[in-house]
């Protein structure tokens, strides 16, 4: 990745949501193991580095709660280095995220599945919403794995109150937007939850 823009065409990003429970998903190889990357994914050490700082039981069946956001779930499968499944609470908002790590040509791919419910907010936001906190998740992941110092939380922070994250992020709804249109959404729909989402995360609704 030589850009944040460069980034954005990293990421195959796909929609189900002929589901009860419309499902959206990022995958993206890195040039690692599969094992670094389990451990970029799994250790507290590392989370706090690029994602947010976790703690409570983090063992099978455990309970944990991310120390930014305030989301809590409990881990429901955990097989390493290939497996992790767990739920995604927060307030009355329950979801699951599962996230595999397979071999891959190049190093290690890992893709990362959200099924949340169909509901007001999805029929308002779609994909976009939620798919754009996972590609900013991805290019904080891809940062820390290449020891760059721009993947903390205060460094992602300060990006997307730039011009740049701002750009990144537009292309990250954009990238959505078409994923939705291929997965049969109607395109003037796709476009408006698009921007609805945009205006969302930028405080302009």
């Amino acid at each position: 990745m030589s850009t944040f823009a460069d980034q954005i065409h990293e990421v195959l990003r796909t929609v189900d949501s002929t589901a009860s429970d419309p499902v959206i998903a990022v995958a993206q190889t890195f040039a690692t193991t599969p094992d670094d990357l389990w451990e970029a994914c799994t250790d507290p050490a590392r989370l706090a580095r690029w994602f947010e700082p976790i703690e409570g039981d983090l063992s099978l069946g455990g309970r944990y709660e991310l120390g930014f956001s305030g989301t809590e779930g409990t881990i429901e499968r955990c097989e390493r280095p290939m497996l992790l499944a767990i739920t995604w609470e927060y307030g009355d908002d329950a979801s699951r995220v599962v996230v595999t790590i397979a071999r891959a040509e190049g190093g290690a791919r890992l893709t990362i599945a959200h099924a949340s419910p169909r509901d007001d907010h999805w029929e308002a936001y779609g994909p976009a919403a939620g798919g754009m906190g996972w590609d900013e998740s991805l290019l904080a992941l891809a940062l820390h794995l290449a020891d760059d110092e721009r993947s903390t939380p205060d460094a992602m922070e300060a990006l997307f109150e730039s011009e740049e994250g701002r750009a990144f992020a537009e292309a990250s709804a954009a990238a959505w937007q078409r994923a939705f249109v291929d997965a049969g959404a109607d395109p003037a729909e796709a476009e408006a939850a698009a921007a609805r989402a945009i205006a969302a995360v930028f405080d302009e609704d």
